[in-house]
């Protein structure tokens, strides 16, 4: 097998900033954060070589090792590679050592009724529009359908039709010769659709149940058994962390759709970061089930971090489907979120720090370097907001939200 010069050439960009950064310690005198810092480095550049396999604690420091990249601190020849990038050059160093064993994973989009049913832990919330989701659906609904206006009539697809209530998908319907929707819940797409669609315009859309993932019916049969077949909460946690770490499907694998060829446009709303947030939960009812706190598989031992990078691999994936199989992509996703709390005088305030969705700080840092997005827009979507004095709490959730066409 013969590695992608990309992947070479990010092994040269770790293994000289590497360098740089062993320098600067050795002559300004090492701190822990340092030291740290250089170990992961090494860490990464012995992946890359083939030596060992990522991990879920090395997500960070390459992410901010990405981002100073992508900053202009550094000389040229350093690249000016994404997370993205990093991500895809990783899974090229696991192929690389894996070549000589069989697949375990491969990517199944297609759902029968029932494995689906098996599924609800992975479909998305139903969100209730309001005056509070306005700002948001009009945002949203105006990037669409640029967009849309600017892509062929032919056949357009929604995937993760279920994350977002603010797609305009009469006006989508209306411009498409064809509108697929797809997620996990054929029931509340055929919903969305009475909800969403006037009847005229509803014979031009197609609803397919599809796992954007390509892999949660194997993830719920792993979780299922490692949970099952354990004594301990600890040993179903190790069981599962041990069968996540296998996992090797190839970006090039991930799809969209059942139907072949390209579509003309495809659209992601607000799916991507959700991709992710099902594999806990799932945990959490397997574990419920046994009668276990899920604390203990996610907080005290090594299933968090590879839950994370699983996620990541998912989202990295979906990002590739859209690229590789749509002549153009639309892409919106939350990338931060923070809750806040309304004060008395009608202020609100933060209670923690913004959290990332996407591990990273902007959505456009997943996407491949080479890539370059043709539009890119950002808006504040703010969830459950209430004025009620009844209520007690008084919170509600903000997220930044970030939108790119490709």
């Amino acid at each position: 097998m013969t590695r992608h010069m990309k992947s070479v050439e990010f092994q040269k960009s770790v293994r000289m900033f590497r360098k740089f950064s062993e320098e600067a310690l050795r002559r300004r005198g090492g701190n822990q954060l340092g030291r740290e810092g250089v170990a992961a480095l090494m860490a990464i550049e012995a992946v890359l070589g083939g030596e060992r396999l990522f991990d879920g604690s090395l997500l960070e420091p390459l992410a901010a090792f990405t981002n100073l990249l992508q900053s202009s601190q550094l000389p040229p020849e350093f690249g000016a590679y994404s997370f993205g990038d990093a991500l895809l050059a990783i899974e090229e160093a696991h192929a690389e050592q894996r070549q000589n064993t069989d697949q375990l994973w491969e990517f199944a989009g297609e759902l029968d009724s029932a494995s689906a049913a098996q599924l609800a832990a992975f479909t998305p919330p139903e969100l209730a529009s309001g005056p509070a989701d306005s700002a948001h659906a009009t945002e949203c609904s105006r990037f669409v359908l640029a967009a849309a206006r600017s892509a062929p009539r032919g056949r357009a697809v929604v995937s993760c039709a279920l994350a977002c209530d603010a797609l305009p998908l009469a006006q989508l319907a209306e411009h498409f010769q064809k509108l697929v929707l797809s997620d996990l819940d054929l029931e509340r797409l055929e919903a969305l659709v009475r909800r969403s669609v006037p009847e005229p315009l509803r014979a031009r859309i197609e609803l397919e149940r599809y796992d954007a993932s390509g892999c949660y019916v194997a993830f719920a049969g792993g979780a299922d058994q490692a949970v099952q077949s354990a004594s301990s909460p600890g040993e179903a946690a190790q069981s599962l962390a041990s069968l996540l770490k296998t996992y090797d499907v190839g970006a090039g694998s991930a799809g969209l759709t059942r139907a072949e060829g390209r579509a003309d446009l495809a659209i992601s709303a607000l799916g991507l970061a959700g991709l992710g947030k099902g594999l806990a939960s799932y945990v959490t009812q397997a574990y419920a089930a046994r009668g276990w706190e899920a604390a203990d598989a996610l907080a005290e031992n090594p299933l968090a971090p590879v839950l994370e990078l699983l996620s990541r691999l998912l989202e990295q994936h979906h990002i590739q489907a859209l690229l590789r199989r749509a002549s153009g992509a639309v892409l919106l996703s939350g990338v931060s979120e923070v809750e806040l709390a309304l004060l008395d005088d009608g202020q609100s305030e933060a209670l923690d720090e913004p959290r990332d969705s996407l591990g990273v700080e902007h959505l456009v840092e997943r996407l491949p370097s080479a890539v370059q997005p043709k539009a890119e827009r950002s808006w504040e979507w703010r969830q459950g907001a209430t004025t009620d004095a009844a209520d007690p709490e008084k919170l509600s959730l903000l997220t930044l939200v970030e939108a790119v066409l490709v």
